[in-house]
């Protein structure tokens, strides 16, 4: 069962921001000469979730966005800008700064295997996140255990 979420008055932001990359992808789609149905069978959607995704509509998944962003070769320009709009939520350290944060982790509590792995991720960059995330949802589906 689906939770409903209440709308706060930070949606609007965010749905400027999910409006203004759907704007880019349209305009990516529509620079390589490629129609709605063509993207959409490429990315392997239907053209309705397609038309969902240029209008901005936050009910496209996360891996419909990316895939989509993968297909048109833009993932790139869309994720590692440093456009202000579009930003890690998560602080980055270095690798040599890993084992000093896992134990200020372990300090606090957190399991060492647990804090270990929190280090690890904050290490990577935020495409290696991203790209870590598409992996592992698609080893997900591979296994059968992917959410829908």
């Amino acid at each position: 069962m689906r939770m409903k979420r209440n709308k706060t008055k930070n949606d609007a932001p965010i749905r400027q921001q999910a409006e203004r990359l759907g704007a880019w992808i349209c305009a990516a789609r529509k620079q390589r000469g490629l129609t709605q149905a063509q993207l959409a069978g490429q990315v392997g959607i239907t053209i309705p979730t397609l038309r969902k995704l240029e209008s901005g509509d936050g009910s496209v998944s996360l891996h419909t966005f990316l895939s989509t962003l993968a297909v048109l070769q833009i993932e790139d320009a869309v994720l590692c800008t440093g456009q202000p709009y579009i930003h890690s939520p998560l602080p980055e350290i270095t690798s040599g700064n890993k084992h000093a944060l896992a134990k200020r982790l372990q300090l606090q509590g957190i399991h060492p295997r647990d804090a270990e792995n929190a280090a690890w991720l904050l290490s990577l960059s935020p495409c290696q996140r991203i790209q870590l995330l598409i992996d592992q949802e698609k080893e997900q589906r591979l296994c059968g255990i992917a959410r829908p």
